[in-house]
């Protein structure tokens, strides 16, 4: 985790935010839990929990680059728990701004490793997201954000998740998560 956050500093530290007028760098953190999505198939029941750390960088008014470090729990029933830490990379578009707070929409991905390369149950292999410890997140969302007053913001947000193992074909696992989190 230590590192994470070194890397999210040292990459807020070296980028300009010169093409986004009077907005600035914006560091905070996200705290959520969701379910699985893919009920047609009768999937084990997932319940995700998660941890984001984050920069967000300005890079014009309506359009800013995040990076996320994700430290997740997958807790699916009947099967194979595992954890995620990884890194995020977003693009957030913020299409509509009040002096109380905004909306925006994000799109991403992001890699990382996971804990699934062990068999809980005997003979029972990871047949969601493939056989490796590495894991590949694709996510897009919407979200609000309300001005609490000197440089702090809550962050309200949904996301549609899908992890998988990039390396293997593999089902994945979509989850719809609910974040809420703080930006200062």
């Amino acid at each position: 985790m230590l590192l994470t956050l070194a890397v999210l500093a040292t990459i807020g530290s070296l980028l300009s935010n010169s093409y986004a007028e009077d907005k600035k760098v914006t560091w905070g953190f996200s705290l959520g839990g969701g379910f699985n999505a893919d009920f047609i198939h009768h999937r084990p029941d997932v319940a995700i929990y998660t941890f984001l750390p984050r920069v967000d960088i300005p890079l014009h008014r309506k359009w800013d680059l995040e990076f996320e470090g994700n430290f997740s729990y997958y807790d699916i029933s009947h099967d194979k728990n595992f954890c995620f830490l990884g890194l995020n990379g977003n693009i957030l578009f913020t299409p509509i701004r009040w002096d109380w707070g905004s909306l925006f929409a994000l799109g991403g991905g992001g890699l990382g490793y996971n804990s699934d390369g062990r068999e809980t149950v005997p003979g029972v292999h990871a047949p969601l997201i493939g056989d490796s410890h590495l894991a590949g997140i694709i996510q897009g969302g919407i979200g609000i954000t309300y001005n609490i007053g000197k440089g702090l913001a809550l962050r309200g947000e949904y996301r549609l998740v899908h992890i998988s193992d990039p390396t293997a074909r593999d089902s994945g696992i979509n989850t719809h998560t609910f974040l809420i989190g703080i930006s200062f």
